[in-house]
């Protein structure tokens, strides 16, 4: 028992002295990537798995939504902390996602944002998230696939400069819908509780 009790004591100080939170991130991801079933038993369902032709010919919709989220920017309050913004659109009004309504969006655009994003649908956007050099992302949708106990995630980002633009690798695939929108797709295993 004292070996193990020593083993412990030098894991902690490891890990809280040694190790940046980056790395302990990377760890996680690392140790997330192990226990999902071997990659190549999903590969072939992401590759199967196409754009979606109505979130493309949705595109003019997504961008006019994008318009109005950059018109109202100054009023996120962004800091030195805080770079990003995300907001869930709730459908359900009976459901609720802990920490977030439809209310949290500044009021000089929520009118305009919100009726947008119900002409768009649920099937089709469930929320955006804007960076503060202006990257938008749209959270297009998220399907489960019990087989592999993963999550299909679907995005579309906008670009302000083409040049951030990065062509993916597997788990993940893309596809340039304009110079400066890229829509993804790729899989990521759910937690367990």
């Amino acid at each position: 028992m004292p070996h193990l009790h020593k083993a412990l004591t030098l894991y902690a100080i490891y890990f809280d002295n040694l190790l940046p939170m980056k790395v302990l991130t990377y760890l996680l991801l690392l140790l997330t990537i192990l226990g999902c079933k071997n990659s190549k038993d999903f590969k072939t369902d992401l590759e199967k798995h196409k754009f979606d032709p109505t979130v493309i010919d949705n595109l003019p919709q997504y961008d006019t939504l994008r318009q109005i989220v950059l018109n109202g920017f100054d009023s996120f309050y962004l800091s030195d902390t805080k770079n990003n913004f995300t907001y869930f659109y709730i459908f359900d009004t009976s459901t609720q996602i802990s920490g977030h309504s439809n209310f949290d969006l500044p009021k000089i655009i929520y009118p305009q944002t919100v009726r947008l994003i119900e002409k768009i649908g649920k099937t089709n956007i469930f929320g955006f998230t804007i960076a503060k050099d202006s990257t938008f992302e749209v959270l297009v949708r998220n399907t489960h696939l019990t087989k592999y106990f993963l999550d299909v995630r679907e995005r579309l980002y906008w670009y302000p400069k083409a040049n951030k633009i990065i062509k993916t690798e597997f788990p993940i695939k893309d596809t340039l819908l304009t110079d400066k929108w890229q829509y993804q797709i790729w899989y990521d295993k759910r937690v367990e509780f």
